[in-house]
Parts: C-alpha cells; structure tokens; sequence
C-alpha cells in the first residue's frame, strides 16, 4: 500500500506511531510466515524436511500435499518445492539413484525432477545413454509415467551440469534415442533455463537486457522490452519446446492477467500465437489450481479463434497432475464444445506419454 493511503484515513498524529508500530508487526509476521513455509527459496519448509529425514520421500510428499490442500501459496510453488525434496532425499541416499522410485506425480512431478538434478550435481559428469538406460529402470515393471519424467528431469539437471548453457544441453538432449525422449529433455532444459533467468531478474523483470545479437552459447537471458523473449530466438526443432514456457514469462509481464496475456500472444511472431495461447492455459492450470470453471473463465478472454488452444494448454497441465486421466477428463467434459475436440486429443497425447 502507498505511504499516502496508509495515512489518508487517520486522523490526528496520536495514531500514527501506533499504526506504524502494527505494520512492523504484521510485516514481520509475514517474514516470518514465509521463512517457515520456505517460500523465500526454492526450498520445502522446515518440517516437510524433518518428515523426509524421519520418515523417508514418500511421508514428506504426503506432507506438502496436506499443507497444500489448506496453503494456497505452497499450492502454487509446490513444484518447485517437491523439486527441492528430491534433491534433499537423493543426496541424503548418498547419491543413489532409486530414490526415483518413491517419487510420483504430485505437483507436475516435480519430485523426478529434483532427484535427477541432483544426481547429475553429486556424479560431475554427463553420460546421456547412462542416464536414459537409468530413466529405463525408474519405469520398474513396464510404467511410463516415471520414465518420462525423470527424462524431462535429465533436461533440468543436464542444463545445470553445462553451466546453464542452453545449446550444449539442447546438444546432449537431442543425443537420446526416441523423440518423445528428446523432447521431454529439452522441454526441461527450457523450463529450467527460463525459471532461472527470470529468478536473476527479480520481480519486474528490469535486469538484464541484450538478448536479441547474442549468440547461441551460454544461459538464457530475458530481454524486458521484448514480451516474445527469450523464445522468439528459437526455430524448430527447439521453438515449440521454448514456447510451452513463454506464457509464463507473458503472464509475469502482465502481472497474470490472462486477458493482457492473450492480447500479447495475438501479436506473437512467426507463427506462435497458437502456441502462445497454449502456453498461457498450460501455466494458469499449473500455477494457480483453480477448478475447471475458473480456467474456462479465462482461456475465453483471449480470440475466439483460438481459446482452444488455450484449453489444449491447460489439458496437458491436468494431464501432468493425474495420470490415470480421471482429472483431466472432468476438465475437458467442462468445455465449450467448439473446444472439446482438442481438449480431448491434447490429453490424449499427453497421457499416452504416462500411462
């Protein structure tokens, strides 16, 4: 709140000190609310870790989900916070790589995710047919869900094993065999990539500058002037895997105002605004988990033309959250019907890589 309406309603200078004096305290509160739930760090709050020491990966998932259910804010970072407990339980195991086998696909599976990045930080070293013969066996008896995820996890932790170098990564992704593979890995290169570059800028997004004339070579940076950035640099085979992330990096501009960011993604170039549009679904559904009438709500702010497109996006966050399919088909039943058909063979797409 601006200082001049903190005083535009008080009358007389006996009651300022008093409501500056409740301000440090509720901030402070506020401070120390956030340090507890960990949400100051990509990093789970304090007893989520006492759980995972105590009683394993497993009992701690079970406890950010109950925190979850009642926290809307460790709801929305709970990716990042299940990212955080696989990384603490592989390096508790002592770098052992079955840990991956009591991740599951809470929280967009961000548990794979963390276990294989720290996995790659532990070994110092890369070997993509080592690591995807390592995915093989996170499958156990035949399941794909884990594969595939821990194979978008490879994309995460490879990119941070070269340094956050986009193109080196991109390089070893394309090295596995099976094209979903690869594009599973590459899709986490960028997830990874885009987070970080946005974490070194702050909230506003006003930090570094110069993308556009730079080569290939090295960390991803955003450029602010430039909604479309950093994936407008990106032709195909990478592009489609960069744009899936754009929309959060739109959202952010827009301060994740969903009308704003379709606007935005309209004037997307070379051909990306249906892509855009489904980025933009893809992140609502994901960040917010909000029911199916909130996400129609606001897939249908953007063109007429191309909601669904938006709702294709948010089908294959759904489908990433259950993968028995039960979620994501009570959200396609949901839509308007001029949207049903892609909703449904999105999913369809999507769970197939899963289950």
């Amino acid at each position: 709140m601006p200082h001049d309406a903190i005083g535009s309603g008080i009358k007389g200078r006996q009651r300022k000190p008093r409501l500056l004096v409740l301000l440090v305290v509720l901030a402070t509160v506020v401070g120390v609310l956030l340090v507890t739930l960990g949400l100051r760090s990509r990093t789970p709050p304090p007893s989520v870790f006492a759980v995972l020491g105590a009683s394993g990966l497993g009992a701690a998932l079970d406890s950010l989900e109950r925190r979850a259910a009642y926290d809307s804010t460790v709801l929305r970072n709970g990716h990042q916070l299940a990212h955080a407990l696989g990384r603490e339980a592989l390096t508790s195991s002592g770098g052992n790589p079955a840990v991956l086998g009591q991740c599951r696909p809470v929280f967009a599976s961000g548990c794979y995710h963390g276990v294989v990045e720290a996995l790659l930080q532990l070994r110092g070293r890369v070997d993509m047919t080592e690591l995807q013969q390592m995915c093989a066996a996170a499958g156990g008896t035949g399941a794909r869900g884990p594969v595939h995820e821990c194979i978008h996890g490879l994309g995460h932790g490879v990119l941070g094993a070269f340094g956050q170098n986009v193109d080196a990564t991109l390089r070893q992704c394309d090295g596995l065999s099976g094209s979903a593979f690869v594009v599973a890995c590459r899709e986490g290169a960028f997830m990874e990539a885009i987070t970080t570059a946005l974490g070194g800028q702050g909230n506003h997004l006003a930090h570094l500058h110069g993308l556009h004339g730079a080569g290939h070579t090295g960390a991803i940076s955003i450029d602010p002037e430039d909604p479309y950035s950093p994936c407008d640099r990106y032709d195909e085979p990478y592009g489609r895997s960069c744009w899936l992330f754009q929309g959060f990096v739109i959202l952010r501009r827009v301060d994740f105002d969903a009308a704003g960011a379709l606007r935005l993604c309209d004037a997307a170039p070379r051909g990306r605004a249906d892509r855009c549009y489904e980025s933009v679904g893809h992140q609502l559904a994901g960040l917010f988990q909000r029911g199916n009438a909130w996400v129609v709500e606001q897939c249908g702010k953007g063109d007429a033309g191309r909601a669904s497109s938006c709702a294709a996006g948010a089908a294959l966050a759904f489908a990433s959250m259950d993968w028995t399919g039960d979620r994501v088909k009570r959200y396609c039943e949901s839509v308007p019907q001029a949207w049903s058909k892609q909703c449904f063979a999105t999913a369809a797409d999507a769970l197939a890589l899963v289950s």
